[in-house]
């Protein structure tokens, strides 16, 4: 079958420049959207109350954007508060972090952050904050350097590259991901000595990325010299990994195992993401009469998206295989790990595009070197999710610095008073993220108030979403009648209840459980039972009863 490239003629060059042009001022533009006078990005680095009023003497002292409803913050945090102290000299660095050994093993960034902020710790976060974007920079001229032999099909992956979801979610929260990335992606391009010395950099910013060596060994005969070489390069790119790791072992003195909270069976976490995704589909989340706009606005849809995309890279690297083509080679060990992402993970499914990053670059290389007709239907299957990261960063100088609403109320009545419901006793104050909000239970029993201001009885369904720290018991019971009941564990469960009159005035519907809550053991003092999330209420009017007329 004959390749694209010979139908259509090559693109010159500028055309791959205007298309990084292009990308580099819309992300500048995001950059500067959440700018503000005093805090400067570092609303980039999602900082949460906790670890802010719990962090460094620098960190709390220092003027920085904090949310007003975000509990626990993300990742990014932590490394930030590591520049402000990357020889681990603080003994407060042992509260300030959520796991500071395995956070500390990650000091690349915040080293360079530290370097970049000449010591002064309002500068070392903003520096921090824009890391991203500075190795973008050089990710573009990277991805030029490999696309520009392959025509528009090289174009149309550069696009494709240059914000797709793994690189957004990084820039958006000021992660080690694609920093580690581009460092291991450019040790491949390099090969060598000098190759795995730029490995070890990435090893320093994300440890799992040491996969790449892969990319740098030999694996033709004769057998003995190549083992001796790729024992060299092991060396080389490992070894400053590892007297590192020594020196936070030394330092902190504290023991940390393998992280491995977010791996599980092969497909699992996938196969629950789509039982999740059903639910969704069918409770009129998703606007399918809109679906052109759910493309790249609608959460849910969002995460199908993200498991075909996804998919689809991984079948075409496994059926298009290229041992000569090094970025192939890291990708196709990806792969694997990849597919073993647990359900935590999905959970907050953009979380699992950066995971996937080198599949998602090593796809849309291989795939342009062999542009042939089928070519659209693989590139669009896999990357069907990028429009909607496109759109997440492209407005997140928009974050409402209020909380999402906790509890929904639908439809609205037409006629009369509206109804309300509130929170009760035995639940912990409002967290949440810029998407959702959430509680948890704090007691074996929690109520939530529903009050029906009218003079009419009402019939009302809630569903929700539970989760939980180990697996126990939840009812959901009204007026001494249980109306849902099951188990829950801690991978995230929908729910609905059947319907309950709602009689004028205020109903109390209760969440119970038999176990007592538990310790979280991250930091966290409190004793949870359960996390409550996504609380929808629907309002109807009762059935008439027969024999009635209007």
């Amino acid at each position: 079958m004959r390749s694209l490239k010979k139908i259509i003629p090559s693109p010159p060059v500028w055309v791959f420049w205007l298309v990084a042009a292009a990308t580099f001022a819309q992300l500048l533009r995001t950059y500067a959207g959440v700018y503000a006078p005093g805090f400067g990005i570092t609303k980039l680095i999602v900082i949460g109350q906790e670890f802010d009023q719990r962090g460094l003497a620098p960190f709390r002292a220092t003027p920085k954007y904090v949310g007003s409803f975000d509990r626990w913050g993300f990742d990014g945090q932590h490394y930030a508060q590591l520049a402000l102290d990357p020889l681990l000299r603080d003994p407060q660095i042992k509260i300030a972090l959520d796991s500071p050994p395995y956070r500390a093993r990650r000091i690349l960034l915040p080293w360079l952050a530290w370097l970049g902020g000449l010591g002064q710790p309002a500068w070392i976060l903003n520096v921090y904050a824009a890391l991203n974007l500075v190795f973008w920079a050089g990710f573009a001229v990277m991805m030029i350097a490999l696309f520009r032999p392959h025509g528009w099909a090289g174009v149309a992956g550069l696009a494709a590259m240059l914000m797709t979801c793994g690189i957004i979610e990084s820039m958006h929260a000021s992660l080690t991901d694609f920093p580690a990335l581009v460092l291991m992606t450019l040790a491949a391009m390099i090969g060598g000595g000098r190759g795995a010395g730029v490995l070890a950099l990435a090893g320093l910013a994300r440890e799992t990325n040491l996969i790449g060596i892969v990319g740098l060994w030999h694996y033709r005969p004769p057998w003995w010299a190549a083992l001796k070489r790729n024992l060299w390069l092991g060396l080389i790119a490992a070894g400053p990994m590892l007297l590192w790791f020594a020196y936070v072992a030394w330092r902190l003195r504290m023991t940390s195992s393998l992280d491995g909270s977010n791996l599980d069976w092969p497909l699992r976490g996938i196969i629950a993401q789509l039982g999740q995704f059903a639910g969704w589909a069918t409770d009129g989340s998703i606007r399918w009469s809109r679906w052109y706009t759910e493309l790249y606005s609608s959460d849910h849809l969002h995460a199908l998206l993200t498991i075909i995309a996804v998919l689809t890279q991984c079948l075409y690297l496994l059926t298009h295989r290229d041992w000569d083509n090094r970025l192939w080679r890291v990708g196709i060990l990806f792969v694997p790990f990849f597919l073993c992402v647990g359900l935590p993970a999905w959970e907050s499914h953009f979380t699992v595009t950066r995971h996937a990053l080198p599949v998602t670059l090593a796809f849309n290389l291989v795939l342009a070197t062999r542009a042939r007709r089928t070519w659209p239907i693989w590139f669009l299957l896999g990357n069907c999710f990028v429009p909607y990261g496109i759109h997440r960063f492209a407005t997140a100088d928009r974050l409402n610095p209020v909380a999402p609403a906790e509890i929904l109320l639908l439809p609205p009545l037409p006629r009369g008073p509206a109804a309300s419901l509130c929170f009760g006793s035995g639940w912990s104050g409002p967290e949440g993220s810029p998407r959702r909000s959430w509680r948890w239970a704090t007691a074996q029993q929690a109520g939530v108030l529903l009050t029906n201001p009218g003079r009419q009885p009402l019939e009302a369904e809630v569903s929700f979403a539970l989760q939980s720290l180990s697996p126990r018991d939840v009812a959901v019971i009204v007026r001494g009648t249980t109306v849902w009941a099951g188990p829950v564990t801690p991978a995230l469960e929908t729910a609905q209840t059947s319907r309950f009159l709602l009689p004028p005035g205020p109903t109390l519907v209760t969440f119970s459980t038999p176990q007592a809550p538990v310790s979280p053991q991250s930091g966290d003092t409190r004793k949870l039972s359960f996390r409550l999330r996504t609380l929808e209420v629907r309002l109807s009017a009762p059935p008439a009863e027969p024999g009635t007329g209007p």
